[in-house]
């Protein structure tokens, strides 16, 4: 019996199904990771604040690379700060991976210590392991990361990371466990009316990984309202990146953000 679509509207009829199954696995799996990962707060528990919260985007950018190669990412996330000031919570997005083709889900675990120094000036410290579930890749991707930040009033924040475990692939060949280093700088200037402008800056040398380094950028618009926060960002990223990820480069990008905290 032949099982292969009569024209090519029923194909794409068939592969919009199979998108909306993936996307309804995606929303599924990433409400029970956070929910997992984030236990009720017990009645009375006055030490620390629990928070979370749920976004939507018409991309996933990191650090100049579409993560979803310009398609739309649900992104849910959970939150406990302790009144000493440690912090641990979980992030999670539905991400079309390089080389893209295979879908799959990052789920985020962090944890940290964030500690004034004096009155405008503070320092964090923390690790974050980096999960991809549901990956039908053959290698392993997951890696981890450590990072300082130093903060002047929460408006403008320098942070080094150092990743050990790097498993990364891109058109200039496959690394696998190999260090790599990001150097980051994000300000927010606020403005009346519960505006601000936005912009952020970074470096980032995977010379041990393929031998090369890249600048990526972002500024845009930020509207804060009670708990909902709103952002329109424009992206750029250096030819490095196209090298790497082809169509991927997040360059020149537009990208619209809402996101709800509770």
């Amino acid at each position: 019996m032949d099982t292969q679509p009569a024209n090519k509207s029923e194909s794409a009829r068939l592969a919009t199904s199979a998108r909306r199954l993936r996307i309804r696995r995606w929303c599924g799996a990433l409400i029970a990771c956070v929910w997992l990962e984030s236990p009720s707060l017990p009645a009375g528990a006055a030490d620390g604040t629990w928070s979370a919260s749920i976004g939507a985007s018409t991309d996933y950018v990191y650090r100049g690379v579409s993560q979803t190669h310009d398609s739309g990412a649900l992104q849910l996330g959970a939150n406990y700060q302790s009144s000493q000031g440690w912090f641990a919570g979980t992030w999670g997005s539905n991400v079309d991976p390089y080389p893209f083709g295979a879908s799959a889900i990052e789920l985020d675990l962090y944890t940290g210590i964030h500690r004034p120094l004096g009155e405008d000036f503070a320092a964090t410290v923390s690790y974050t392991r980096y999960q991809y579930l549901d990956d039908p890749r053959r290698a392993h991707y997951d890696y981890d990361e450590f990072a300082v930040s130093a903060s002047y009033r929460d408006n403008l924040v320098a942070t080094l990371s150092y990743q050990p475990d790097s498993t990364l692939y891109s058109d200039l060949g496959f690394a696998r466990r190999r260090a790599s280093y990001a150097y980051e700088l994000g300000a927010r200037w606020p403005v009346p009316n519960g505006f601000g402008l936005v912009a952020g800056a970074g470096y980032y040398d995977l010379s041990r990984l393929f031998g090369v380094k890249y600048w990526a950028a972002d500024a845009g618009v930020q509207y804060v309202y009670r708990r909902l926060t709103l952002d329109l960002t424009r992206y750029f990223a250096d030819s490095a990146v196209s090298r790497l990820y082809e169509g991927a480069s997040a360059d020149g990008a537009w990208v619209f953000s809402a996101v709800y905290r509770f």
